[in-house]
């Protein structure tokens, strides 16, 4: 997931995503198309301290810092992320029942290319339904209410979590999509999905603007 304010750019994931496969920061390599040659460069690292709560399942956040001015001199795909500061709607302020929509990309629908050489990964836009408060502090629960059926909710933790919220303008309701959480973990047997609040998240890209992260 990219987000980005008024003075940085961030790519945020589940820190166990990274943990799970073995890998390093130093190791990682994020590519904004399939097309790209240029990796994102990143120059600093942020993870939830114990400072802003004393939850545990909140805190598996990893947020790395895009190191834009390397980017812009070398980057050769669009940086496009959504806005941290109107693009973020804590899960707090969600009622019982409301729609969401999770985008990210399955384990069991992506292939190899033997030939290419090239992974591909399908994205998936799965539907789901607030169900309330998880029991873990700053964390929530949805249901999975989709055609998309899937074997294992393995590969989606750290896609983000959408609400279309109506917004009339010009006479007119356009949908805009907010992030209100972060995927955690799930299971397909339950069709329940556990995902961290945007407000975590955009308490972490605060603190990392001012330094205190």
């Amino acid at each position: 997931m990219l987000l980005a304010n008024r003075q940085h750019y961030f790519w945020i994931t589940a820190s166990h995503v990274l943990k799970n496969l073995g890998g390093s920061v130093e190791a990682l390599r994020i590519f904004l198309s399939d097309n790209a040659r240029i990796s994102l460069p990143f120059d600093a690292q942020y993870t939830v301290k114990t400072s802003v709560s004393e939850g545990e399942d909140h805190r598996d956040i990893f947020t790395l810092r895009i190191k834009i001015t390397e980017f812009e001199a070398f980057g050769d795909a669009p940086l496009i992320a959504q806005d941290a500061e109107l693009g973020l709607l804590p899960a707090e302020d969600l009622e019982i029942g409301t729609v969401l929509w999770i985008i990210g990309y399955p384990a069991e629908r992506n292939s190899i290319d033997y030939e290419q050489a090239k992974i591909k990964n399908s994205r998936a836009v799965i539907r789901a339904v607030y169900h309330g408060a998880s029991v873990s502090d700053h964390c929530h629960v949805a249901r999975v209410n989709s055609s998309i059926l899937l074997e294992t909710y393995d590969g989606l933790s750290g896609s983000p979590v959408f609400y279309l919220h109506p917004v009339i303008h010009n006479g007119q309701e356009l949908l805009f999509p907010r992030v209100v959480g972060m995927l955690l973990r799930g299971t397909a047997s339950s069709n329940l999905v556990h995902f961290v609040s945007a407000r975590v998240i955009g308490e972490l890209i605060r603190l990392a603007c001012d330094g205190d992260a």
